[in-house]
């Protein structure tokens, strides 16, 4: 009796053994699939639609502010809006949101449709209420959010939180030309920590943080 216990427990911990590495083989060899999965879902685009103003979010290279020149070229909206977030550039004594504008106006708008956003935003929940302060005292009624790509889906869902009671639509749209590939962030030091600030943040905010 003692003998056929020990077999059924030896055979329980060799299906158990072989069970966990079939899942860990699984994984393995699936992991692209789950991976380009992870940075996939970080990036989210909405169809096109002409708007009020193209609002550059703050925070990101010059590849923001070449989309959103890219949108008003292509007449999607009259106006285009950057905001004023901190500069971490040592020895550069000019506001961010100077050189937002100077950037857009290389890239070909004109310096009288470029409006900035008043105060200093820190986070991009502070940055969704200046600009809906903005938005409000311009009666704009529709915005194109631009940022990077792994920023969208925690962008649209800090916007649209901020403007769900205002009537102003709401569209996002990712930066073309970003350095994040959503297919391979995993294979880069710079990807890795992208990716996973970006869901540690997106937690922060889904679990009411603010």
């Amino acid at each position: 009796m003692r003998w056929l216990i020990k077999h059924r427990r030896t055979k329980g911990c060799l299906g158990s053994i072989l069970l966990l590495g079939g899942i860990i083989a699984l994984v393995v060899i699936t992991h692209n699939v789950w991976l380009r999965w992870i940075g996939h879902f970080l990036v989210v685009s909405d169809p096109l639609q002409p708007v009020d103003a193209i609002v550059i979010l703050g925070g990101g290279g010059r590849e923001r502010s070449q989309q959103g020149a890219k949108l008003f070229a292509e007449d999607y909206a009259r106006w285009y809006v950057v905001t004023n977030a901190p500069l971490e550039m040592p020895g550069i004594r000019e506001e961010y949101s100077e050189l937002m504008k100077r950037e857009a106006i290389w890239e070909g708008v004109p310096e009288d449709r470029i409006l900035a956003v008043p105060g200093l935003v820190k986070s991009t929940v502070a940055e969704a209420a200046a600009v809906r302060q903005l938005a409000e005292e311009q009666g704009f009624r529709s915005l194109i959010i631009v940022s990077d790509p792994y920023h969208m889906r925690r962008a649209r869902l800090i916007f649209r939180d901020e403007f769900k009671d205002t009537g102003i639509r709401i569209i996002v749209r990712p930066a073309e030309q970003s350095r994040y590939d959503p297919d391979r962030w995993w294979k880069t030091s710079e990807g890795l920590n992208t990716t996973g600030n970006e869901y540690a943040k997106l937690l922060v905010f889904l679990l009411g943080y603010r």
